[in-house]
């Protein structure tokens, strides 16, 4: 890569990604019992150096942009201030914080797939479970804290498609840059609405599952 990774908004059109990020597909795969278990990549795709990702839902080649958005208002909608000042905390024992943004919850369930995340993270036994469900968590609506560090996964730069109208997953740390040119809080992981529906745009809010 470049070392240029960036996604730019543009006004009422798709996301530019820009430093030749890499895509992917990723889909969730559920155990026995419906509950997801972990991610696992179903295709790989060879964009350029620059492409263009549709943010309106009416692409027809998707996750690439093919112009549909003509007439569609993608006003971007979400709160311009950082995850812990939204994030509502639960300490669920000496040490360990469980902070949650409900706002960036994309549905994906692994939070609560088995055994409810705050119950695997009371208990250092279980620990290594609650980590991997907060890891898993696309959109990084959940952070779990120890000692007063955020844990975070080790991500390498890089975009995931993760459905037809599902969010676009971005990974590592790529800086998103609204069409205004602000530039918003740069998280490890989050996701990007693909359904132009989102309530808090460029943020996918979970509404595709609504």
């Amino acid at each position: 890569m470049s070392g240029g990774e960036k996604i730019k908004i543009t006004k009422n059109g798709p996301y530019t990604v820009l430093g030749g990020v890499p895509l992917k597909e990723e889909s969730i795969k559920s155990d026995s019992m419906g509950h997801p278990e972990k991610w696992e990549t179903t295709k790989k795709l060879y964009p350029c150096d620059v492409y263009s990702l549709c943010r309106c839902g009416k692409s027809t080649d998707k996750p690439f942009c093919t112009g549909d958005h003509v007439g569609w208002d993608g006003t971007e909608t979400a709160m311009r201030n950082n995850f812990e000042e939204r994030a509502r905390s639960f300490p669920v024992r000496e040490g360990v914080v469980i902070l949650q943004d409900m706002s960036l919850c994309v549905g994906a369930g692994f939070c609560h797939a088995k055994q409810k995340i705050e119950k695997m993270a009371s208990s250092e036994k279980t620990m290594n479970i609650a980590l991997q469900q907060c890891y898993d968590c696309p959109g990084g609506s959940i952070v779990i804290k120890v000692n007063g560090a955020s844990q975070e996964p080790k991500l390498e730069k890089g975009i995931s498609v993760t459905g037809k109208n599902s969010p676009i997953w971005v990974k590592g740390g790529i800086p998103v840059e609204s069409s205004d040119g602000y530039v918003y809080e740069v998280r490890n992981r989050v996701t990007l609405c693909s359904c132009g529906r989102s309530q808090k745009k460029p943020f996918c809010d979970g509404t595709h599952k609504r």
